[in-house]
């Protein structure tokens, strides 16, 4: 599939010719349209109480949907319906001020009520309440499919809003026999994803009843955060979103307008794709790319540089790609958005079938929670060029761990005695676990899992100290010609056990953060060496546990200083030793996600390289590729997929060599085995 969202405006409606956008969508190269029908405005003369029919759709005479929905059948576009019913209009809370959100005051929240021109104030509402389910959402749902031909049901804005009105304080006792905090960051972890999932089910039933075969797309949520429009929004289980909902989106890519420090690292795409699929990759996710680089900037493209990567990880990522644009191609005022969707879905096309049922090629599972620390790893297995599945916390388990030649556990990952049970057994038959953790705790629970005796402490936040790599550690400083590098933050004192290796050390400040500055006469370091452990690792059954007693994930994002990232490849590279199936010779910029179908490989190579902005795409010259082959496969052929670039390899005995002669913006390298 390859969706197209045309986020109407309501003046769009004066010049739209249904069979003219239907063809031009086809020329986008789409094959799924998405837009707007219901809930904010409706765009059929709906007879719903309180449904705000948009004021400018054409006469009664014509009924515009439907010419539109007729438009795109006869192009072989499937129309799938958007309702958005998060908010209202101000003379629906006069009339019906219990259906609307309130603040622990008891105010209603406004969604731009600064907002100059001819338009009403809108409200949040509330998601246990009635606009939201039986009164509004519920009737105008059943209205729609009784009525017209759609083949889907997409609803924007579905979480829960932060609520203190009389319902949810109701509800909230009932459910936890305790009052509702007046703070949203109070609230008991699964109270939003109970009220969205309550609210949802309802919508859910009504459309099964009607149509049991309309799919309904409905948002997750991959990372906890705070919104502006909804406050506090909680990472969603995806087994719950699935109870709900046929198919599952997410925004795979935040705004711009927010500021280049409050912007997520670049790798969101791939967070989003990845943590959005169930096992073994039966139902895909979508992923939203907006055509905008914020929503008060809709009226211009993202800079197209930045644009085409960012839709690319998508479907390199394992997602389904879904553009969405402001207007239709008439009242798109950046011509540029469109050329960048044609020129992305012709690369989706060439690529569709070969990706259709293909399997993540992944060595690491990396265990999931969506932590700053959990964040901070994919970062760095993305940077590194690893192969990697994240194994949400609410699925780990025995069955699961045992497909991964290495398991990697971040600082702060909540450590119960069933997962260290778990983690046991997967290395006592052979697997290795790169476990990081600064709780002192943890190393006194677990110390036969990890390495250390009984003994253990944590220390202050250090400053001006120092990674110092022991001989035992050689390995880990591959490619660094020095003998220590950059470390700061928390550290366990850990004493280790007599049958682990240390393999890193501390080296301890010279000075507290608040006068490193100080002369470089009484700069000269202290200590030069200490039995500190940094990193250390012991056999366990067949495999072995590796520990970092401090935060090296963490680390390298706040930094963003090579040498943590070359740590942690060599770190990786130890554990993975021989058993590597994929070496990649790239710049970290350049995305590389494998996958495995029949007697294919498939390897999909993003080029990111460089920072905000990107003004100029800087085409690799050349990317190198080592395949470690599993079997006595002969390689057959060897392809770029989608720019067709010049490929070179050799066959050898254990290892298939690959040269891509140059990476412009996205490309696919088959290699087919007999």
């Amino acid at each position: 599939m390859r969706v197209l969202q045309y986020n109407l405006q309501v003046k769009d409606t004066q010049g739209m010719v249904p069979e003219k956008i239907a063809k031009e969508t086809v020329e986008l190269g789409s094959n799924v349209v998405v837009m707007n029908v219901g809930g904010i405005y409706a765009w059929y003369r709906s007879r719903v109480p309180f449904h705000h029919i948009n004021e400018y759709l054409p006469d009664d005479s014509r009924d515009l949907l439907r010419e539109l929905i007729e438009a795109f059948h006869k192009e072989n576009i499937r129309f799938v319906a958007r309702f958005d019913f998060s908010i209202a209009e101000d003379k629906t809370y006069l009339n019906h001020p219990e259906w609307f959100s309130r603040t622990p005051d008891m105010q209603p929240i406004y969604r731009g009520e600064k907002r100059m021109g001819e338009w009403s104030l809108l409200l949040n509402t509330c998601a246990l309440g009635g606009y939201r389910n039986e009164d509004v959402a519920v009737p105008v749902l059943k209205e729609v499919l009784e009525n017209y031909d759609i083949d889907g049901i997409f609803l924007n804005a579905p979480h829960a809003t932060a609520c203190f009105c009389d319902r949810c304080r109701d509800q909230y006792w009932k459910r936890y026999h305790k009052e509702l905090p007046d703070d949203a960051l109070l609230f008991e972890p699964d109270w939003l994803s109970a009220c969205m999932k309550e609210n949802i089910g309802h919508m859910y039933k009504a459309i099964k009843s009607v149509k049991n075969e309309i799919p309904l797309i409905l948002y997750y949520t991959p990372l906890t955060g705070l919104s502006k429009s909804f406050g506090r929004f909680d990472r969603d289980n995806i087994y719950d979103r699935y109870a709900t909902a046929d198919l599952i989106c997410t925004e795979s890519q935040d705004v711009l307008s927010r500021g280049v420090h409050h912007i997520p690292v670049d790798i969101h795409p791939v967070i989003a794709m990845k943590s959005g699929q169930l096992p073994g990759r039966k139902k895909l996710p979508f992923g939203i790319i907006h055509s905008c680089p914020g929503m008060d900037w809709r009226h211009v493209g993202m800079p197209v540089t930045e644009y085409l990567p960012w839709m690319a990880q998508v479907p390199a990522s394992g997602g389904v790609l879904w553009h969405s644009v402001t207007g239709y191609a008439d009242t798109i005022a950046d011509k540029r958005v469109l050329e960048a969707v044609r020129e992305i879905d012709e690369r989706v096309i060439r690529i569709e079938s070969d990706m259709e049922d293909a399997q993540y090629l992944s060595q690491i599972g990396l265990l999931w929670d969506g932590s700053e620390s959990a964040c901070a790893w994919a970062d760095i297995l993305t940077r590194d060029h690893f192969q990697y599945d994240m194994i949400q916390d609410y699925s780990v388990s025995g069955e699961v761990l045992s497909q991964y030649s290495v398991v990697v556990v971040p600082d702060h990952y909540p450590l119960s005695s069933e997962v260290i049970g778990l983690l046991e057994k997967y290395t006592e038959s052979g697997g290795k676990v790169l476990l990081e953790s600064t709780d002192s705790r943890e190393y006194t629970k677990y110390c036969r899992l990890l390495g250390v005796d009984k003994k253990a402490s944590r220390g202050e936040n250090l400053t001006a100290s120092y990674l110092f790599f022991e001989k035992e550690g050689a390995v880990l400083k591959k490619g660094m010609d020095t003998d220590k590098i950059e470390m700061r933050g928390y550290v366990a004192y850990v004493h280790p056990a007599a049958e682990a290796k240390v393999l890193a050390t501390l080296i301890p400040p010279f000075a507290p953060y608040e006068v490193v500055g100080a002369p470089p006469e009484r700069s000269s370091i202290p200590v030069k060496h200490t039995d500190i452990p940094l990193v250390l690792t012991h056999n366990v059954g067949k495999g072995s546990v590796t520990s970092l007693t401090f935060s090296l994930g963490l680390l390298a994002v706040e930094y963003q200083l090579g040498d943590h990232y070359d740590l942690a490849e060599n770190l990786l590279d130890f554990l993975l030793g021989e058993e590597k199936e994929l070496e990649v010779f790239a710049p970290h910029g350049v995305q590389v996600t494998a996958y495995r179908k029949d007697r294919d490989i498939l390897i999909h190579l993003v080029n990111e390289v460089g920072k905000r902005p990107l003004m100029d795409q800087i085409t690799i010259s050349e990317v190198r590729l080592k395949l470690h082959r599993t079997g006595n496969q002969k390689v057959m052929s060897v392809q770029s997929v989608i720019e067709d670039n010049p490929v070179t390899y050799e066959d050898g005995e254990q290892d298939v060599e690959i040269k891509l002669s140059n990476l412009k913006i996205w490309d696919m390298i088959r290699i087919h085995f007999n």
